[in-house]
């Protein structure tokens, strides 16, 4: 078994394990193994001076609900979409959002805004002051373009 660096029970009577981000991969696998077959949501949480991602697993037969929780100091957390393919858009949407590398991702770029729009929108360090628009080519293709005048 993996070593936690934490175990909890949150308000909603589940069990919360908290593991360093290098024990990650191997720690869902044993959870998938023990019957917890169904991740069912990632959530990136901005610390300020870290990022926290939190997995929610589901075991089916036994009705029963756990969260992994894992922090970075570089933004980088490995990928799980080897043991659970459910995590592919999950993780793209973190990248998108939170600005959450997830290392060994079989695609990830942005799901929601264009390829050049610039920060990470739900980040507390996200500038709400700097416009920017998203707009389409001729190809249908979209992308983003800011006022040169709000410091960009």
């Amino acid at each position: 078994m993996v070593e936690l660096l934490e175990e909890t029970t949150g308000k909603d009577g589940r069990r919360v394990l908290k593991v360093a981000k290098e024990n990650l991969v191997q720690l869902m696998k044993e959870l998938k193994e023990q019957g917890f077959v169904h991740l069912s949501l990632i959530t990136g949480v901005d610390r300020k001076d870290k990022l926290e991602v939190v997995y929610h697993l589901h075991n089916l037969e036994k009705n029963e609900y756990i969260a992994v929780k894992t922090e970075t100091l570089d933004e980088r957390v490995p990928s799980v979409t080897s043991v659970f393919t459910s995590a592919n858009w999950d993780e793209r949407e973190q990248f998108d959002m939170m600005g959450i590398v997830f290392e060994g991702h079989p695609n990830l770029k942005r799901l929601f805004l264009p390829e050049n729009w610039v920060g990470h929108p739900l980040r507390k360090n996200y500038d709400l002051s700097k416009v920017q628009y998203i707009n389409m080519d001729e190809n249908g293709e979209d992308y983003a373009t800011f006022d040169p005048g709000d410091g960009w």
